[in-house]
């Protein structure tokens, strides 16, 4: 809502929708525009795309890998100890996480800043995306799984489910 598009533009956010087409080449514009210029803050990008629950690394997406540039993992894992600090929006209203994040005692986490990386010679962006999401999987202790993070919006299909 309007607190969080407040919030967000004030410090810089670059929005945009993963469903069209046309947000996708305008994003990689601003991406390449921002991590080129000299004064610009350093830009934090999830390269899940999505809240995970604290076990996997789901695959990256490649868009802030094609960029070029030194990247700097982050490894975050949560601990539960006072509060499950991840979200499922299939279940919960943001409005009521939030608000379950705010009155617990603490959002207790783990935070590991790894070895900058940069785009190997005869690399692609996507296979540099996986070294990145292995090095951090590593330290974190987390499985890596070979699917996309908004799996958790679709249900299987009931063929696979009969595989299984």
């Amino acid at each position: 809502g309007l607190l969080q598009n407040t919030a967000l533009e004030s410090v810089g956010c670059i929005w945009f929708n993963r469903t069209e087409a046309a947000d996708r080449v305008i994003v990689a514009r601003k991406l390449r525009e921002h991590v080129q210029g000299t004064d610009n803050n350093p830009l934090l990008i999830f390269p899940e795309g999505t809240c995970v629950n604290n076990q996997y690394t789901v695959m990256f997406k490649k868009g802030a890998f094609e960029l070029g540039c030194t990247v700097c993992p982050i490894a975050i894992k949560y601990n539960k100890i006072f509060v499950d600090a991840f979200w499922n929006s299939r279940k919960q209203s943001f409005t009521m996480h939030l608000l379950q994040l705010m009155t617990s005692w603490a959002v207790v986490c783990d935070v590991w800043y790894l070895e900058p990386q940069h785009l190997k010679p005869g690399e692609t962006a996507i296979e540099f995306a996986e070294r990145v999401r292995s090095i951090i999987a590593v330290r974190a202790g987390l499985k890596m799984v070979p699917w996309d993070g908004y799996l958790k919006y679709s249900r299987p299909s009931p063929k696979h489910k009969e595989l299984k």
